[in-house]
Protein backbone atom coordinates (compact mmCIF):
# COMPACT_ATOMS: atom_id res chain seq x y z
CA UNK A 1 0.00 0.00 0.00
CA UNK A 2 1.36 3.38 -1.03
CA UNK A 3 -0.05 6.32 0.91
CA UNK A 4 0.06 10.00 0.03
CA UNK A 5 -1.89 12.50 2.15
CA UNK A 6 -4.38 9.78 3.05
CA UNK A 7 -5.07 10.75 6.67
CA UNK A 8 -8.81 10.99 6.02
CA UNK A 9 -9.17 7.46 4.62
CA UNK A 10 -6.25 5.25 5.63
CA UNK A 11 -7.78 4.41 9.00
CA UNK A 12 -10.63 2.54 7.30
CA UNK A 13 -8.24 0.82 4.93
CA UNK A 14 -6.03 -0.38 7.78
CA UNK A 15 -8.95 -1.63 9.85
CA UNK A 16 -10.21 -3.63 6.89
CA UNK A 17 -6.84 -5.38 6.60
CA UNK A 18 -6.69 -6.02 10.35
CA UNK A 19 -10.14 -7.64 10.08
CA UNK A 20 -9.09 -10.26 7.51
CA UNK A 21 -10.17 -13.83 8.22
CA UNK A 22 -6.87 -15.02 6.73
CA UNK A 23 -4.28 -14.28 9.45
CA UNK A 24 -0.94 -14.97 7.75
CA UNK A 25 -0.19 -11.63 6.12
CA UNK A 26 2.11 -8.64 6.41
CA UNK A 27 1.06 -5.14 5.42
CA UNK A 28 3.73 -2.89 3.94
CA UNK A 29 2.72 0.78 3.93
CA UNK A 30 5.10 3.19 2.20
CA UNK A 31 4.48 6.87 2.87
CA UNK A 32 5.00 8.67 -0.45
CA UNK A 33 6.00 12.03 1.03
CA UNK A 34 2.74 12.88 2.81
CA UNK A 35 2.40 16.34 4.40
CA UNK A 36 -0.68 15.55 6.49
CA UNK A 37 -1.20 13.16 9.44
CA UNK A 38 -0.93 9.94 7.44
CA UNK A 39 2.17 8.86 9.36
CA UNK A 40 0.46 9.37 12.73
CA UNK A 41 -2.53 7.30 11.67
CA UNK A 42 -0.35 4.38 10.61
CA UNK A 43 2.12 4.58 13.49
CA UNK A 44 -0.64 4.18 16.07
CA UNK A 45 -1.44 0.66 14.80
CA UNK A 46 -0.08 -1.83 17.32
CA UNK A 47 0.27 -4.93 15.17
CA UNK A 48 3.63 -6.49 14.33
CA UNK A 49 2.34 -7.51 10.90
CA UNK A 50 2.16 -3.84 9.83
CA UNK A 51 5.44 -2.46 8.47
CA UNK A 52 5.48 1.31 7.98
CA UNK A 53 8.17 2.76 5.71
CA UNK A 54 8.86 6.50 5.65
CA UNK A 55 11.24 7.71 2.97
CA UNK A 56 12.99 11.10 2.78
CA UNK A 57 12.82 11.07 -1.02
CA UNK A 58 9.40 12.78 -1.15
CA UNK A 59 6.56 12.11 -3.55
CA UNK A 60 7.74 9.65 -6.23
CA UNK A 61 4.37 8.34 -7.41
CA UNK A 62 2.37 5.15 -7.09
CA UNK A 63 4.36 2.94 -9.49
CA UNK A 64 7.71 3.67 -7.81
CA UNK A 65 6.30 2.97 -4.36
CA UNK A 66 4.62 -0.26 -5.45
CA UNK A 67 7.92 -1.51 -6.86
CA UNK A 68 9.47 -0.67 -3.51
CA UNK A 69 6.77 -2.65 -1.70
CA UNK A 70 7.38 -5.64 -3.95
CA UNK A 71 11.10 -5.59 -3.12
CA UNK A 72 10.29 -5.55 0.61
CA UNK A 73 7.60 -8.24 0.51
CA UNK A 74 8.37 -11.68 1.95
CA UNK A 75 5.24 -13.69 1.21
CA UNK A 76 4.43 -16.10 -1.61
CA UNK A 77 1.70 -13.79 -2.85
CA UNK A 78 1.42 -10.02 -3.08
CA UNK A 79 -1.91 -8.20 -2.74
CA UNK A 80 -2.62 -4.65 -3.87
CA UNK A 81 -4.80 -2.09 -2.17
CA UNK A 82 -4.98 1.69 -2.07
CA UNK A 83 -5.02 3.79 1.08
CA UNK A 84 -8.61 4.87 0.51
CA UNK A 85 -10.18 1.47 -0.25
CA UNK A 86 -11.86 -1.14 1.96
CA UNK A 87 -11.14 -4.88 1.80
CA UNK A 88 -13.92 -7.28 2.71
CA UNK A 89 -12.94 -9.53 5.65
CA UNK A 90 -12.74 -12.68 3.52
CA UNK A 91 -10.80 -11.11 0.64
CA UNK A 92 -7.34 -12.57 1.38
CA UNK A 93 -8.78 -15.97 2.32
CA UNK A 94 -10.75 -16.30 -0.93
CA UNK A 95 -7.88 -15.18 -3.15
CA UNK A 96 -5.21 -17.30 -1.48
CA UNK A 97 -7.47 -20.35 -1.71
CA UNK A 98 -8.06 -19.78 -5.43
CA UNK A 99 -4.37 -19.24 -6.20
CA UNK A 100 -3.42 -22.36 -4.26
CA UNK A 101 -5.96 -24.39 -6.23
CA UNK A 102 -5.06 -22.84 -9.61
CA UNK A 103 -1.27 -22.74 -9.77
CA UNK A 104 -1.33 -21.67 -13.42
CA UNK A 105 -2.82 -18.27 -12.51
CA UNK A 106 -0.27 -15.48 -12.07
CA UNK A 107 -2.59 -12.61 -11.14
CA UNK A 108 -6.07 -12.68 -9.61
CA UNK A 109 -8.59 -9.90 -9.22
CA UNK A 110 -12.04 -9.78 -7.65
CA UNK A 111 -15.31 -7.98 -8.04
CA UNK A 112 -15.43 -4.51 -6.49
CA UNK A 113 -18.15 -2.16 -5.37
CA UNK A 114 -17.44 1.48 -6.20
CA UNK A 115 -18.29 3.96 -3.46
CA UNK A 116 -17.76 7.54 -2.38
CA UNK A 117 -18.04 9.60 0.76
CA UNK A 118 -19.36 7.73 3.77
CA UNK A 119 -19.99 4.46 1.99
CA UNK A 120 -22.43 5.61 -0.70
CA UNK A 121 -22.48 2.97 -3.48
CA UNK A 122 -22.07 4.25 -7.05
CA UNK A 123 -22.07 0.87 -8.78
CA UNK A 124 -19.90 -2.18 -9.40
CA UNK A 125 -16.63 -2.27 -11.32
CA UNK A 126 -17.02 -4.17 -14.62
CA UNK A 127 -15.03 -7.38 -14.18
CA UNK A 128 -14.34 -10.36 -16.44
CA UNK A 129 -13.41 -13.66 -14.82
CA UNK A 130 -11.35 -15.65 -17.36
CA UNK A 131 -8.00 -14.74 -18.90
CA UNK A 132 -9.53 -14.74 -22.38
CA UNK A 133 -12.35 -12.39 -21.37
CA UNK A 134 -10.01 -10.06 -19.46
CA UNK A 135 -7.64 -9.84 -22.45
CA UNK A 136 -10.30 -9.69 -25.18
CA UNK A 137 -9.64 -6.04 -26.09
CA UNK A 138 -6.08 -5.10 -25.08
CA UNK A 139 -6.20 -1.97 -27.23
CA UNK A 140 -9.04 -0.68 -25.01
CA UNK A 141 -7.89 -1.98 -21.64
CA UNK A 142 -8.26 -4.80 -19.16
CA UNK A 143 -11.31 -5.06 -16.84
CA UNK A 144 -9.29 -6.01 -13.75
CA UNK A 145 -9.54 -3.46 -10.93
CA UNK A 146 -6.04 -2.63 -9.73
CA UNK A 147 -6.75 -2.49 -5.96
CA UNK A 148 -8.16 -6.04 -6.08
CA UNK A 149 -5.01 -7.67 -7.44
CA UNK A 150 -3.30 -10.58 -5.71
CA UNK A 151 -0.59 -12.47 -7.56
CA UNK A 152 2.56 -14.49 -7.30
CA UNK A 153 5.49 -12.64 -5.80
CA UNK A 154 7.67 -14.06 -8.58
CA UNK A 155 5.33 -12.55 -11.19
CA UNK A 156 5.53 -9.07 -9.66
CA UNK A 157 9.33 -9.33 -9.53
CA UNK A 158 9.44 -10.33 -13.20
CA UNK A 159 7.01 -7.55 -14.21
CA UNK A 160 7.78 -4.30 -12.35
CA UNK A 161 5.62 -1.25 -12.80
CA UNK A 162 6.93 1.29 -15.32
CA UNK A 163 7.43 4.35 -13.13
CA UNK A 164 6.89 6.82 -15.99
CA UNK A 165 3.39 5.48 -16.70
CA UNK A 166 1.40 7.60 -14.31
CA UNK A 167 -2.38 7.22 -14.27
CA UNK A 168 -2.17 3.97 -16.24
CA UNK A 169 0.59 1.97 -14.56
CA UNK A 170 -1.70 -1.00 -13.94
CA UNK A 171 -3.10 -1.16 -17.46
CA UNK A 172 0.34 -0.83 -19.03
CA UNK A 173 1.64 -3.64 -16.82
CA UNK A 174 -1.19 -5.90 -18.00
CA UNK A 175 -0.60 -4.87 -21.62
CA UNK A 176 3.08 -5.77 -21.40
CA UNK A 177 2.55 -9.12 -19.69
CA UNK A 178 -0.79 -10.60 -20.81
CA UNK A 179 0.62 -12.61 -23.73
CA UNK A 180 2.85 -14.70 -21.45
CA UNK A 181 0.85 -14.60 -18.19
CA UNK A 182 -2.46 -15.98 -16.93
CA UNK A 183 -5.02 -13.69 -15.32
CA UNK A 184 -8.32 -14.44 -13.62
CA UNK A 185 -10.86 -12.75 -11.37
CA UNK A 186 -13.35 -13.89 -8.78
CA UNK A 187 -16.82 -12.62 -9.57
CA UNK A 188 -17.46 -12.22 -5.85
CA UNK A 189 -17.28 -8.61 -4.62
CA UNK A 190 -14.40 -8.48 -2.14
CA UNK A 191 -13.32 -4.84 -2.17
CA UNK A 192 -14.78 -1.38 -1.82
CA UNK A 193 -13.12 0.85 -4.43
CA UNK A 194 -13.34 4.52 -3.47
CA UNK A 195 -13.98 6.87 -6.38
CA UNK A 196 -14.82 10.44 -5.50
CA UNK A 197 -14.45 13.05 -8.25
CA UNK A 198 -13.86 11.89 -11.83
CA UNK A 199 -11.68 14.25 -13.89
CA UNK A 200 -11.38 14.41 -17.68
CA UNK A 201 -7.81 15.66 -17.25
CA UNK A 202 -6.85 12.68 -15.09
CA UNK A 203 -8.49 10.20 -17.46
CA UNK A 204 -6.94 11.97 -20.44
CA UNK A 205 -3.39 11.65 -19.13
CA UNK A 206 -3.88 7.93 -18.60
CA UNK A 207 -5.38 7.47 -22.07
CA UNK A 208 -2.50 9.33 -23.71
CA UNK A 209 0.15 7.30 -21.88
CA UNK A 210 -1.63 4.06 -22.75
CA UNK A 211 -1.75 4.97 -26.45
CA UNK A 212 1.96 5.74 -26.34
CA UNK A 213 2.58 2.22 -25.06
CA UNK A 214 0.43 0.78 -27.84
CA UNK A 215 2.56 2.73 -30.33
CA UNK A 216 5.77 1.30 -28.87
CA UNK A 217 4.43 -2.22 -29.43
CA UNK A 218 3.81 -1.82 -33.16
CA UNK A 219 5.91 -4.34 -35.09
CA UNK A 220 3.46 -6.01 -37.48
CA UNK A 221 0.02 -5.55 -39.02
CA UNK A 222 -2.04 -6.86 -36.04
CA UNK A 223 -0.25 -4.54 -33.60
CA UNK A 224 -0.71 -1.62 -36.02
CA UNK A 225 -4.44 -2.38 -36.20
CA UNK A 226 -4.55 -2.54 -32.39
CA UNK A 227 -2.89 0.89 -32.24
CA UNK A 228 -5.47 2.39 -34.60
CA UNK A 229 -8.30 0.83 -32.59
CA UNK A 230 -6.81 2.09 -29.34
CA UNK A 231 -6.23 5.64 -30.54
CA UNK A 232 -9.75 5.76 -32.00
CA UNK A 233 -11.63 4.57 -28.92
CA UNK A 234 -9.51 6.51 -26.42
CA UNK A 235 -9.77 9.70 -28.48
CA UNK A 236 -13.53 9.37 -28.69
CA UNK A 237 -13.75 8.59 -24.99
CA UNK A 238 -11.58 11.59 -24.12
CA UNK A 239 -13.73 13.87 -26.29
CA UNK A 240 -16.83 12.58 -24.52
CA UNK A 241 -15.18 13.15 -21.12
CA UNK A 242 -14.24 16.74 -22.00
CA UNK A 243 -17.79 17.55 -23.14
CA UNK A 244 -19.33 15.97 -20.06
CA UNK A 245 -16.83 17.73 -17.81
CA UNK A 246 -17.57 21.07 -19.46
CA UNK A 247 -21.29 20.47 -18.91
CA UNK A 248 -20.71 19.42 -15.31
CA UNK A 249 -22.00 15.92 -16.04
CA UNK A 250 -18.81 13.84 -16.18
CA UNK A 251 -19.33 12.07 -12.87
CA UNK A 252 -22.91 11.13 -13.77
CA UNK A 253 -22.01 10.08 -17.31
CA UNK A 254 -19.04 7.96 -16.28
CA UNK A 255 -21.10 6.12 -13.70
CA UNK A 256 -23.38 4.80 -16.43
CA UNK A 257 -20.55 2.48 -17.45
CA UNK A 258 -20.60 0.86 -14.00
CA UNK A 259 -22.72 -2.18 -13.33
CA UNK A 260 -25.72 -1.81 -11.06
CA UNK A 261 -25.40 -3.18 -7.53
CA UNK A 262 -28.10 -5.70 -6.65
CA UNK A 263 -29.68 -6.14 -3.22
CA UNK A 264 -27.16 -8.76 -2.16
CA UNK A 265 -24.23 -6.49 -2.99
CA UNK A 266 -25.87 -3.64 -1.08
CA UNK A 267 -26.49 -5.79 1.99
CA UNK A 268 -22.97 -7.22 2.04
CA UNK A 269 -21.43 -3.77 1.60
CA UNK A 270 -23.52 -2.27 4.41
CA UNK A 271 -22.39 -5.07 6.73
CA UNK A 272 -18.72 -4.48 5.83
CA UNK A 273 -19.01 -0.70 6.12
CA UNK A 274 -20.70 -0.85 9.51
CA UNK A 275 -18.09 -3.25 10.81
CA UNK A 276 -15.14 -1.20 9.60
CA UNK A 277 -16.42 2.31 10.20
CA UNK A 278 -18.00 1.52 13.56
Amino acid sequence: MSAYNASGTIGLALRSVLSQTYPNWELIVVDDGSTDRTAENVSCIQDSRVRFIQEPSGNRGLAARLNQCVRLARGRYIARMDADDVAYPQRFERQVQFLEEHRDIDLLGTGAVIFKGEGEIIGCYPTASSHEAICRRPWWGFPLAHPTWMGKRTWFFAHPYAEQDRRCEDQVLLLQSYSHSRFAALEEVLLGYRMEKISAQTFGRGRLNYCRRLLERVNDMPSAVALIQGITVHSLAFGRDVLLDWAGMLNRGSRRSFQAANDRVWDEWRAVWQRISG
